[in-house]
């Protein structure tokens, strides 16, 4: 039976705190403070992360300021972590919450007919 990673977990789990914070208070882009990191998937050789998000603001905006930012991000978290090196980071927009929504909404309508 293959064993789980728990350090990969760890560490991801770190990443996502670590990735919120900055967001939320230490990027200077307005419209990255609305960002909220939903999921993180880390690669069992700690080298790649896909960092999911959701926000109210217009996705493709977002992953524009996202693409802008990623030295300072990168920086930020070098500085916070205490691994040796700090994984490639792509940023994804979460669509499953925006699934969940319009499922919603259409049971909802659905309902009341």
């Amino acid at each position: 039976m293959a064993k789980d990673f728990p350090r990969s977990n760890q560490i991801g789990q770190q990443i996502k705190k670590e990735i919120a914070g900055i967001l939320q208070f230490e990027v200077q882009h307005p419209t990255l403070r609305n960002v909220t990191v939903t999921d993180i998937e880390l690669s069992k050789d700690l080298r790649h992360a896909k960092i999911y998000f959701i926000s109210k603001e217009d996705k493709f905006e977002l992953l524009k300021a996202l693409q802008r930012s990623m030295s300072f991000i990168r920086q930020s978290l070098a500085k916070k972590m205490t691994t040796r090196g700090i994984p490639n980071l792509e940023f994804i927009y979460d669509a499953g919450i925006d699934h969940n929504d319009r499922i919603t909404e259409l049971l909802n309508a659905a309902l009341k007919k």
